[in-house]
């Protein structure tokens, strides 16, 4: 994939991943669009990266429409999608007090919101010589995580989600990649106790999906995610154990 000149719409793109893949897509010759719920950061995020700044609260369905309407009208289209915006909170379910919301704010930015944004985009995605989607799911996605677990069961949404359209929009021309990335140095886990977990630089995520853009590798597993990849399907239940007592090792 060449990306010089090429339209890119990041959400959740104003800290952590998102943040560095719009400062690696704009080295790349490419005009990136940054959307976050946070105008103040979005709009100091923007204009240190130089980039375009939407607010843009993804969970509602009128801010997608109206994200898109205005790349739309102050782009004239879009080639690339990247769906990385994300919550996470680390609970014990049955001593959570706030537990309902933090339900439903995981769900709705982590799951329904990647999935609908990306339904809204294939209007202009199709008219792209060269279109394509990403998903940021995570590692997690192949192996739970007690102590995330609607984080979690998100990410695994995700990742069946992106397999199904994957084979979908072979038909529209559009391809469909996915970033599975390890636990990442970023403000989202900066309050996240992983335990035997090593946080991974973003940059290091970036590059490892960059390369997969260029060599149309669609399912990118970064870092410690290989791990989990394979150990999932070789010892299911032992990588769950293990992974549940991980924050006992310090």
């Amino acid at each position: 994939m060449n990306f010089k000149s090429k339209i890119v719409l990041i959400t959740g793109g104003s800290s952590g991943i998102g943040a560095a893949l719009a400062e690696r897509f704009k080295a790349e010759g490419c005009r990136v669009i940054i959307c976050g719920r946070d105008e103040t950061k979005l709009a100091a995020e923007a204009a240190r990266m130089g980039v375009t700044a939407v607010c843009c609260d993804v969970s509602k369905l009128e801010d997608c429409k109206n994200l898109l309407d205005t790349v739309h009208r102050d782009f004239g289209g879009l080639d690339i999608l990247v769906n990385c915006a994300g919550v996470m909170f680390q609970y014990d379910l049955p001593h959570a007090p706030d537990g309902a919301e933090k339900i439903r704010t995981e769900i709705e930015i982590n799951a329904i919101a990647p999935v609908t944004l990306t339904y809204l985009a294939l209007p202009l995605l199709q008219k792209s010589k060269a279109a394509a989607v990403v998903f940021v799911s995570s590692g997690l996605a192949y192996a739970a995580f007690a102590p995330t677990p609607v984080y979690s069961g998100t990410k695994a949404l995700v990742h069946h989600v992106a397999q199904c359209l994957r084979h979908q929009f072979k038909a529209i021309g559009i391809q469909l990649f996915e970033l599975l990335p390890p636990v990442t140095d970023t403000p989202m886990a900066a309050e996240m106790n992983a335990g035997a977990f090593k946080k991974s630089p973003p940059e290091d995520v970036v590059n490892d999906l960059i390369k997969a853009l260029k060599a149309g590798k669609f399912e990118v597993s970064s870092g410690q995610s290989k791990q989990l990849r394979l150990m999932s399907r070789l010892a299911p239940r032992f990588l769950f154990d293990r992974m549940a007592t991980a924050l006992d090792k310090k």
